[in-house]
């Protein structure tokens, strides 16, 4: 089960720079969301999935910045925000969510693009390395 999962998160580092455009875009996307709706969870745990694989890309990388982490912990914290978006049975609590899961997602847009600026330089010291 735990080989399974691990190739399931297993990110080539030549697609890491793909897959944090994608968490980006996906962030983005999410950002525009103004209701609750089976389709907004499905998109918000389908981001959380992409978050958490750029990190285990980024860590089997070697990326030593704290970028793994991070994008670990808003994995973590986007499906949080799916089950309080879940869970909030008045406006206020909706527009409390979706002021949280926002937070969230900005920090992911400002992040990824670091994510495939670091995956790019630890391509670029292996292949550097394979040379000498």
């Amino acid at each position: 089960m735990l080989t399974c999962l691990a190739f399931m998160l297993s990110v080539n580092l030549t697609e890491i720079p793909a897959l944090a455009t994608e968490v980006e875009t996906e962030a983005r996307a999410l950002t525009a969301q103004t209701e609750v709706t089976p389709a907004l969870i499905a998109n918000i745990e389908d981001f959380s999935a992409d978050a958490e694989r750029l990190s285990a890309g980024l860590r089997e990388a070697g990326v030593e910045q704290d970028l793994p982490c991070i994008f670990h912990g808003i994995s973590e914290d986007a499906r949080e925000r799916a089950a309080e978006l879940q869970a909030a049975n008045t406006a206020a609590e909706r527009e409390t969510a979706f002021t949280n899961l926002r937070i969230l997602l900005d920090d992911a847009i400002l992040i990824a693009p670091m994510a495939a600026s670091a995956a790019a330089d630890a391509a670029q010291t292996r292949n550097t390395a394979l040379r000498d």
